[in-house]
């Protein structure tokens, strides 16, 4: 585990100051100003730039034609724009000396060979240049504790102390109505699409030293890094309650899994004894997944094992 939460490569992601925001435009249908309005709408405090080619200005803010054009170097950039331009771009941001980056663009590893190609090209930018990245083809991130929300929808409800990390990139957001209901909410939440920089053991590891986190929810599609998985739950727990709720074992989960990640799914059974083996309390619902949550944060730790 992390000794701080500073040290994991992911708290620029969720904790930025600036974001260079790539997508975004006066065309209120296109995805990209869907969640460029979602960050604006929860109120992030930092500094925005908005990068676009034509627009001069791009919902009364200055757009700029090149990343490379921004007056500082942002913590953060935002990529909700066609997957053929996607790795140029990431280029561009890597010579602008940005570390962090979203990937939100699908037509990846998840659409087949062609895709795959154009994933490990993204990776092999990201490694000249020492960039660190969630996606590609994810949601993004919700941290309601620094107003910061990249996904679809608006954040609904007040910051809560549930941790998450999903595999599927719409779930999160379908939970913010979902858990506002309950007078719940999220302190942090990962969608991590691809996995092709950053997976679910990077936002583990992230979650487990977040202090605004008492409990962790994964929805998980397929885990490869699973040694890892293990060893870091089993330094997670001593300290925070983990619940897992795992879809891949059904045929509707793997066809899920495949066309959200691209990951092969495992036999419940297999996922049963990962879970047993890190201590990870295991899910049969969405219903259950968040009352073990509500619970797990809300009581006092048990005195002994049992």
């Amino acid at each position: 585990m992390l000794n701080s939460i500073q040290e994991s490569p992911l708290y620029p992601i969720v904790n930025p100051k600036s974001i260079a925001f790539f997508g975004a435009s006066n065309n209120f249908s296109a995805m990209g100003t869907s969640q460029f309005n979602s960050l604006r709408d929860l109120g992030f405090e930092g500094t925005i730039y908005p990068v676009h080619h034509k627009e001069e200005q791009v919902q009364n803010l200055k757009a700029y034609r090149s990343v490379l054009d921004l007056p500082e170097v942002p913590d953060l950039a935002v990529l909700v724009v066609p997957a053929k331009i996607v790795s140029e771009l990431l280029e561009e941001c890597g010579r602008k000396g940005i570390k962090h980056a979203i990937i939100v663009s699908g037509g990846f590893r998840e659409v087949g060979r062609e895709g795959v190609g154009r994933e490990q090209e993204l990776v092999a930018i990201a490694n000249k240049y020492g960039i660190r990245f969630l996606g590609p083809n994810c949601i993004g991130v919700a941290n309601p504790y620094q107003k910061l929300n990249t996904t679809l929808l608006r954040y609904l409800g007040d910051p809560g102390f549930i941790g998450m990390a999903s595999q599927s990139g719409s779930f999160v957001t379908q939970m913010f109505n979902y858990l506002s209901r309950l007078s719940l909410g999220f302190s942090t939440a990962f969608s991590v699409g691809n996995e092709a920089n950053a997976d679910i053991v990077d936002c583990m590891e992230y979650l487990g030293a977040c202090p605004n986190t008492k409990v962790i929810a994964l929805y998980i599609e397929g885990i490869r890094r699973g040694r890892e998985f293990v060893e870091m739950a089993r330094s997670i727990i001593p300290y925070k309650p983990i619940v897992a709720l795992y879809v891949g074992g059904s045929e509707a989960g793997r066809r899920a899994g495949f066309s959200h990640t691209g990951a092969l799914a495992g036999p419940d059974q297999l996922y049963d004894g990962m879970f047993h083996q890190g201590g990870v309390i295991r899910a049969c619902s969405i219903g259950e997944l968040f009352d073990m949550c509500w619970v797990l944060g809300c009581l006092p730790k048990p005195r002994g094992p049992g």
